[in-house]
This record gives C-alpha cells, sequence and structure tokens, in this order.
C-alpha cells in the first residue's frame, strides 16, 4: 500500500473513533512485519491504530474477537489482583464494536500505554528471567478461560505431524528443482522417529491452554521506569495449545548464540545461562500450578519449536519460498539449517535442560 492510499485509508477509518486527520497525527508504530500499526495523536487522546493483515489471518474478526475475549478476563483478573501486568485494551468504535470494517478491511483501536518500550534481544540472563516469568503469568492468569471458545486462527500451527506431511509434499513435488541442494537435511528430519513419536505422545495427553504461540522478547512491553515487562502484546496468533510450545517458542529465539539465518553453523552455542533463566522465569510462576507431565513436556518443548520451525523453513525453501520473506536465493534454506542444527544441540544438551525443569526449585 503506497503511503497516499494508506493516508486515504486512515483517514476513512479515523471518524469511527471520533478524530480524523484534521484533529490528529499519525505515525507508524513498531517493527511488525505482518499488520500495519499506527500511534494515533487525537484531541480525544492516544490510541494505537491497527489494520489486520487478511493474507496472513483469513478470519481478521475473530483474530479481534479473541483477543477481546483474553483481554476480558485479563482484566478482570487484574481487578481482583490476580494479574500484574497491564491487559491491551481494545478500544470500542462509535457502534460499540471492537472492530471497524472499512471498505473490506478490518481495523481494531487499542488503548496506548506510554512511557514504555520493546526489546528484540534479550541480553542477559535476568531479563530472560523477566521474560519468561512475564508470559508465565500470562499463561498462568488465563489457567481458567475455556480454551475451547477461542477461534484456532491458523488451524494445526504448531502441529508437527502437520508440518511434516507438508515438507513431505514439498518433496514430492519439487515445484523449484531444489530438493538436490538440501536432500541431506530433508533426510535428516524424517530419520527423527523417536522425537516425532515423543511429541505425538505428548500431544495426547498434555490439557490444552490458551497459549500466545509467539513469545519472543519484542512481544512484551518493558516499563521506562524500572525496565520491567509490563503488558504482553500481539495476541493474535493467541489460540488452544501446549505450554510446551510457548516455552520451546522462547528456548529458539532467546538460546542461541547466532541470529536465526547465521550461517556459521560450527560456532552455535546454546547459551545455557539464558536457558536456565528462562527456566526458572517460567517455572517460578508455574511451578505448582501444572501437573507433572506438562513440567516434563517442556523438556521436549525446548527441542520442538526449532525443529519445527526449521522444517517449515525448509519447506518453504523447497517450495520457492512462498511464505517467509527472503532476502537471497538460499536465504530460507540457511535458516533451516540454523534452526535445525538449533534442535541437534539442544538434544545434545537434554540432560542438563531435564535438570534445569525437572529439578527446578525456587
Amino acid at each position: 500500500m503506497s503511503k497516499a492510499v494508506e493516508r486515504t485509508a486512515i483517514n476513512k477509518v479515523l471518524p469511527h473513533y471520533h478524530c480524523s486527520l484534521n484533529n490528529s497525527t499519525v505515525a507508524p508504530l513498531g517493527n511488525g512485519l505482518i499488520n500495519s500499526t499506527f500511534l494515533v495523536r487525537s484531541i480525544n487522546g492516544n490510541f494505537v491504530l491497527q489494520k489486520i493483515n487478511p493474507y496472513v489471518f483469513s478470519k481478521p474478526a475473530e483474530v479481534i474477537n479473541n483477543a477481546e475475549l483474553i483481554n476480558n478476563h485479563l482484566l478482570s483478573k487484574q481487578a481482583q489482583g490476580q494479574y500484574q501486568l497491564t491487559p491491551m485494551r481494545q478500544i470500542k468504535n462509535n457502534l460499540e464494536s471492537v472492530f471497524s470494517l472499512v471498505e473490506n478491511e478490518y481495523w481494531r483501536a487499542i488503548e496506548y500505554i506510554p512511557n514504555c518500550y520493546t526489546v528484540e534481544v534479550v541480553e542477559t540472563p535476568e531479563q530472560a528471567q523477566q521474560v519468561a516469568n512475564a508470559f508465565a503469568k500470562f499463561t498462568y492468569a488465563l489457567g481458567d478461560f475455556p480454551a475451547h471458545e477461542l477461534t484456532t486462527i491458523i488451524p494445526n500451527f504448531h502441529s508437527l505431524n502437520h508440518r511434516l506431511l507438508q515438507l513431505q509434499t514439498a518433496v514430492e513435488k519439487n515445484s523449484c528443482d531444489r530438493l538436490t541442494l538440501c536432500s541431506e537435511l530433508v533426510a535428516f528430519c524424517f530419520a527423527q522417529h523417536q522425537f516425532i513419536e515423543q511429541v505425538a505422545t505428548l500431544e495426547h495427553n498434555l490439557p490444552l491452554r490458551v497459549t500466545h504461540n509467539d513469545t519472543k522478547i519484542n512481544n512484551l512491553l518493558f516499563s521506562a521506569n524500572n525496565n520491567k515487562p509490563i503488558a504482553v502484546i500481539d495476541l493474535d496468533t493467541c489460540m488452544p495449545g501446549f505450554i510446551m510450545h510457548d516455552f520451546g517458542d522462547m528456548v529458539r529465539t532467546c538460546c542461541s548464540n547466532l541470529p536465526e539465518d547465521g550461517t556459521n553453523l560450527e560456532k552455535m552455542q546454546v547459551r545455557e545461562d539464558i536457558l536456565s533463566a528462562l527456566a526458572q522465569g517460567y517455572l517460578g510462576e508455574l511451578d505448582t500450578k501444572i501437573s507433572v507431565l506438562e513440567k516434563q513436556s517442556l523438556v521436549i518443548g525446548a527441542q520442538l519449536l526449532p525443529f519445527m520451525i526449521g522444517i517449515r523453513f525448509l519447506t518453504d525453501f523447497i517450495d520457492g519460498d512462498k511464505y517467509f520473506h527472503t532476502d537471497y536465493k538460499s536465504h530460507n534454506l540457511d535458516r533451516a539449517k540454523n534452526q535445525i542444527k538449533l534442535y541437534s544441540s539442544l538434544q545434545e544438551i537434554q540432560p542438563k535442560i531435564q535438570e534445569m525443569i525437572v529439578n527446578f526449585t525456587q
């Protein structure tokens, strides 16, 4: 969307929130790659305006309604003193709706939280512990929310079997004639029989909870006053799921010493101090509030998310880079190699991960 078209669209949306470009300023906010997000400073106060990306989220109204259900529950918990973070309150428009449909595009307004900032990379164990503890508070506060009431926004999002089937289909089609460039990596993925069976067994026995499903550090707001997490943001992928997915995504995005597309794989190391801090922060909140099996599943989750996202990168490479944005021809293949290497590295230290989690003490 060009800036002129974007400005025209925003000018049609703002009257739904009792303002216009004549009495407001609008500026892009954040560095999100999916939705279009803006900070609106109006005569009636500041708020965040966001357009939902329909190409990623085919059910934009359900995305917004899910967030409303979650936020209302968290607001209730906060009022009872059972949730210490700030829920991301959605603002109703002049029709008392939490979304505005303008020219077949879905927009929403979200309460702006001042004096806060986001962080892109975990730097210290203390920071990692804060991150894990904040996401654990979010999970626990939603522990009595009926997960089945949420719409599943992206079916099979964290289904390993589904991702393996997608890889198998891509291999069979080999539509871009790239299979020879990654045949060994493909074979390695399909050879992980024992791990795949472990995951399948867990999925049949773990309780479904409301999970965030994108637990990167940049999905937290930090207070500028004390540099601690103040809010969990980006609820678009909140769905029924397993807590091993949320913990595993924290491990995946925080614990490698290389970026996700780093190619110097012989130098990859798992930052064990960060991993230990994640376990301390997560279980510090949840240890006595989850089952023994859920606690044990975190060991598998730590390995599962790098393996699964590695499979997704590999599938997209074979398919011709249709899903993930790439900067060069082998970008997705480099990402796949990176994540599968991280999976292997985490498997090598599984006894240490087991020690961190199963033998956790406050």
